[in-house]
């Protein structure tokens, strides 16, 4: 995951807020496969992922959800808030 927060960072600094979106999500594809994969749970696509970890999973990272709300906030604030988010859900 280093990798994406290095290209978002990098993104950031050139004020590239659809770079910046598209490696987060890149960044949020990878996380829910890595979930997914931890727990066992066949990975069901794109939709209700949140919903179905909390459902399904035993092994989640604390605070998965209100870590995963912030980021998705502070991609709207397009600022380096972002940055600290990633950190925290990583």
């Amino acid at each position: 995951m280093p990798a994406y927060y290095f290209q978002i960072e990098k993104a950031l600094k050139r004020n590239d807020y659809v770079s910046v979106n598209h490696r987060v999500a890149a960044l949020l594809a990878s996380y829910f496969d890595i979930l997914f994969a931890k727990n066992e749970i066949p990975h069901p696509g794109e939709k209700q992922l949140v919903k179905i970890l909390k459902e399904k999973a035993t092994k989640l990272p604390f605070n998965m959800e209100e870590n995963l709300y912030d980021l998705l906030d502070s991609i709207s604030n397009f600022d380096d808030r972002i940055l600290i988010e990633i950190k925290k859900l990583t």
